[in-house]
């Protein structure tokens, strides 16, 4: 199963969102994780974490992020490199 995670999104992200995106790989051979987001921070983490090579991860990057003050109609329209990318490789 492939799942598109927004590793910029959430408390104390990417760190976290990094991380348990590694935990979750490991744990489960079975699934394999796109994280979307500022690509040098994701990679940094990855290295940091002896996973940049898995090939059950991979790294999309978005250069724009939704603010949380962001209407989410007017953010999908307007942003094109976002985690609403996601949504294209993510695949059925």
């Amino acid at each position: 199963m492939k799942i598109a995670i927004d590793a910029m999104g959430g408390d104390f992200a990417p760190m976290e969102t990094v991380l348990g995106s590694i935990e979750a790989v490991r744990a489960n051979q079975h699934i394999e994780v796109v994280l979307v987001g500022d690509e040098q921070q994701i990679f940094d983490i990855l290295e940091a974490n002896n996973e940049a090579k898995n090939p059950r991860i991979s790294v999309h990057h978005a250069s724009q992020v939704i603010g949380m003050d962001e209407h989410p109609g007017q953010a999908l329209r307007k942003k094109k490199r976002c985690i609403c990318c996601g949504r294209y490789f993510v695949g059925s």
